[in-house]
């Protein structure tokens, strides 16, 4: 439910699309698709190709995915290398 209202209060606050790093058989239940560097995102961290599958994206408006690609910046809190190391 958590994580369905997340998207949800996102796509009300204008957010076209959200990215995850999490468990790769988890979060593809609610929508997101692995390997998010395959569809042209580059995480802000190398991810290493082992776990690129945990490096996902949710479009949360019809636009979908379209004309959107490029290096994903983060928030400050989460813009650090310790947060994207095993």
């Amino acid at each position: 439910m958590l994580i369905r209202y997340g998207l949800g209060r996102l796509a009300e606050m204008g957010s076209e699309i959200v990215f995850v790093l999490g468990h790769m058989e988890y979060y593809p239940r609610y929508g997101f698709i692995p390997d998010a560097g395959k569809l042209g995102f580059e995480a802000p961290y190398p991810i290493p190709l082992k776990h690129a599958d945990a490096w996902m994206v949710q479009a949360l408006t019809p636009k979908g995915l379209d004309d959107l690609k490029g290096r994903i910046v983060c928030a400050d809190s989460l813009n650090r290398l310790e947060h994207w190391r095993e």
